[in-house]
C-alpha cells in the first residue's frame, strides 16, 4: 500500500503542481500565460473525449452488455451532482452567507476538470504499467455532463429559491442560461463533442482516429505536468484571499478538506455496487476516474455559472476554496487515498 501512495504523490503531474505551489512562495517569476492555459484545457478536454469516445465503442463491440452498465452510471452521476450540491449548500449555509453557500454547492457539486484530467492521466498510466490486467476502460470521462450540468442547475434553482425567500421576491433562476453556461461551455463542450467525434470516427474511419490518436496520446503527458504547474500558481496565489472569511475560515478549510473525500468515496462505493451487480464490467481504474468526478470542485463552469446566474455571490469565497483548498488536498492526499481505495475493493 506504500507503495502505492508513493507511485500517486510521486507521479510528474503532482510534482509539478508543487512546483508551482513552491514557486509561488519562493517569489518566482514564474508564470504561465493565460492563452497557454486555455489551449491547455482546451487539449486536455478534446483528448480526454476523443479517445473515451474511441474507448467506449472498442468496448462496446468487445461486449454489447456493457451499455447497460453505462446508462446506470450516467443515472448515478446525474444523481450525484445534485445530490452533493443539496448537501453542501444546506451545510455551507449554517456559516456562510445564503448566496456564497448555494454558490459553493454548486462548485462541490459540479466536476473539476483538472482533477479528472490527472485522474485519467494516472488511471491511463496504471493501464500501461499493467497492460495484461484490466484497469480502466476509458470510457468513465464521459460522465462528466452528467454530473455537472444537474448539479449546477440544482444548486442555481435552490439558490435563487433561498434568496426570493429571503429578500421576499426577486428573479427567478434563468434555466436557459445556466444550461447554456454550462452544457455550452468551452470545456464540458469540447468534451462532449470530442467524445461523440472518437465514437463516429472509430466506427467509420479507425485508420485516420488511430493517426489523431498518435498526436492526443504522445502529447497528453507532457500537457497534463505544464496545466498541473499552472494549477499548482494559481493555487497559491490564491491563498491569501481566503482571509476575507475571518473567522469563519476554519469550518469553510475543514469542509473544502472533509466533503470531497466524502463524495470521492461515496463515488467509489456507489460504483463497487454496480460492479456487484453487473460483474466484469467495471474495474478499480474506473471507480478511481469516477471518484475524481464525484470529489472534484469546480473552477471552471461552476463560476461562469454562478457570475451569471448568481451575481450575489462573492467569488472570492468560493473559487479560493476550490483552487487553494481543495484542489491541492485531493492532489496529495484525496487521489492517492481513492486510489488505494478501488485497488482494494476490487482486490487489486
Amino acid at each position: 500500500m506504500w507503495e502505492m501512495v508513493l507511485a500517486g504523490l510521486f507521479a510528474p503531474p503532482i510534482l509539478f503542481f508543487v512546483l508551482g505551489m513552491v514557486s509561488v512562495f519562493v517569489k518566482s517569476d514564474l508564470t504561465i500565460p493565460p492563452a497557454m492555459g486555455t489551449a491547455m484545457v482546451i487539449f486536455l478536454m478534446a483528448s480526454i473525449g476523443i479517445t473515451g469516445g474511441a474507448a467506449a465503442i472498442t468496448a462496446l463491440r468487445a461486449d454489447p452488455a456493457l451499455l447497460g452498465v453505462i446508462v446506470v452510471v450516467a443515472l448515478f452521476a446525474m444523481f450525484c451532482g445534485p445530490f452533493f450540491a443539496f448537501m453542501t449548500g444546506n451545510i455551507f449555509k449554517g456559516f456562510l452567507r445564503t448566496a456564497d453557500a448555494w454558490a459553493c454547492a454548486g462548485a462541490y457539486g459540479a466536476v473539476s476538470s483538472a482533477t479528472v484530467a490527472l485522474g485519467v492521466a494516472l488511471a491511463t498510466e496504471a493501464q500501461a504499467a499493467d497492460p495484461g490486467a484490466q484497469i480502466f476502460v476509458g470510457w468513465m470521462p464521459a460522465m462528466y455532463p452528467f454530473m455537472d450540468s444537474s448539479a449546477l442547475v440544482i444548486a442555481i434553482v435552490l439558490g435563487r429559491m433561498a434568496l426570493i425567500r429571503q429578500q421576499g421576491g426577486g428573479e427567478k433562476a434563468d434555466i436557459k442560461k445556466v444550461l447554456q453556461l454550462t452544457v455550452f461551455g468551452a470545456g464540458v463542450w469540447v468534451l462532449v463533442t470530442a467524445l461523440l467525434i472518437g465514437m463516429a470516427s472509430a466506427v467509420y474511419s479507425p485508420n485516420e482516429l488511430d493517426r489523431a490518436l498518435l498526436f492526443f496520446d504522445g502529447m497528453f503527458r507532457g500537457i497534463i505536468c505544464l496545466f498541473m504547474l499552472e494549477m499548482g500558481l494559481a493555487a497559491a496565489k490564491q491563498i491569501g484571499v481566503l482571509k476575507e472569511l475571518g473567522r469563519k475560515a476554519f469550518k469553510a478549510v475543514f469542509y473544502a478538506f472533509a466533503l470531497p473525500q466524502v463524495w470521492g468515496i461515496f463515488g467509489i462505493l456507489g460504483m463497487y455496487v454496480i460492479h456487484l451487480a453487473m460483474p466484469g464490467k467495471l474495474f478499480w481504474g474506473d471507480a478511481f476516474v469516477f471518484a475524481t468526478l464525484a470529489g472534484g470542485c469546480s473552477f471552471v463552469t461552476a463560476p461562469a455559472a454562478m457570475r451569471a446566474s448568481m451575481p450575489e455571490a462573492n467569488p472570492s469565497v468560493y473559487l479560493p476554496m476550490s483552487v487553494a483548498l481543495t484542489f491541492p488536498f485531493n492532489v496529495l492526499i484525496g487521489m492517492p487515498m481513492w486510489m488505494v481505495i478501488s485497488q482494494r475493493l476490487w482486490g487489486a
